[in-house]
């Protein structure tokens, strides 16, 4: 048996668990079905300390509000042999960037509208005695007073590990990342301080069998109190990592988001798309997937 199977089998057998069905495998995680309408989530690596009770809080606090879908319910955390696990209660639906590519095209169009309309009843979620930024990441997490500040300070963080990568690949990386952290200062200090998801695209959502979203998962350190426009950047520009939404997808998405923010959003929306490609530029051995997302977003500006 290999080292990680079996330091998985630990887990099973610390938690009495006999039998389970693998449900979905991320670069951060693998979840699988264990009955009784319980999942459980096996992380991959090391987490920070008190990041799992940190997302338990989160969970039961967001049980309070009337939101329009489901979202996880922690049951239990813990770790063996240093991999931390937590079992949660089973959500309705499917992964919707596995169904996407079976939808017609008018139900496409049904479906990306029901992830556009899960965005409102989630940043309705307000709490503004917090600071900005990074909300699950325990006392090492990034936060400021001001929302530039946040960003400048995310993605500073990331630049001291991605700096040398961006230089040998963006020849002109230096010109470029002066560019957009003097964007980042020039934004306003105080949007309300809305609850963000920080990865919200199709493969962080449940859906039916039409594509209708059904549930919200995966919050995450990407988590945030911050601007909701920045989830917008997600929904709309985290799909070019997927070779399947086509120019009738992003066009019709366009259009929803300008009928809803109005055209003038783009600009912001546009500026978190270069922070997210700033932010996850630090991923080329781990992903290099996302890393080529990056670049193409940089060589654009």
């Amino acid at each position: 048996m290999k080292p990680a199977q079996a330091r998985f089998a630990a887990v099973l057998d610390h938690l009495k668990i006999d039998r389970v069905t693998p449900l979905n495998r991320g670069m951060t995680s693998a979840l699988y079905d264990i009955g009784d309408g319980r999942v459980l989530k096996v992380h991959n690596g090391p987490l920070e300390d008190g990041y799992l009770p940190s997302l338990r809080r989160l969970c039961h606090r967001l049980q309070r509000h009337s939101l329009p879908f489901a979202v996880p319910l922690i049951h239990e955390h813990g770790a063996v042999n240093g991999i931390h696990y937590h079992i949660e209660r089973r959500l309705p639906g499917q992964d919707l960037a596995r169904l996407f590519p079976t939808l017609t095209a008018a139900e496409r169009q049904e479906s990306l509208t029901s992830l556009l309309e899960a965005l409102p009843p989630l940043h309705a979620v307000h709490w503004p005695r917090l600071p900005y930024g990074e909300l699950l990441c325990g006392p090492n997490g990034i936060t400021a007073e001001t929302w530039p500040d946040f960003l400048l300070k995310r993605v500073s963080a990331t630049l001291a590990r991605s700096h040398l990568d961006l230089q040998q690949d963006l020849p002109e990386s230096e010109r470029i990342v002066d560019a957009c952290l003097a964007q980042f200062d020039s934004l306003p200090d105080q949007p309300s301080r809305r609850l963000v998801h920080g990865d919200f695209f199709l493969g962080n959502v449940l859906c039916d069998g039409k594509g209708i979203l059904t549930a919200v998962v995966d919050f995450s350190p990407l988590t945030l109190i911050g601007d909701p426009l920045i989830d917008l950047a997600g929904a709309f520009y985290f799909c070019r990592i997927y070779d399947f939404v086509n120019g009738a997808d992003y066009q019709f998405l366009r259009r929803q988001i300008d009928r809803r923010y109005g055209p003038e959003c783009w600009h912001l929306i546009d500026l978190y798309y270069t922070f997210y490609s700033l932010r996850f530029s630090d991923c080329k051995l781990a992903d290099n997937s996302t890393y080529h997302w990056c670049l193409r977003r940089l060589r654009e500006l």
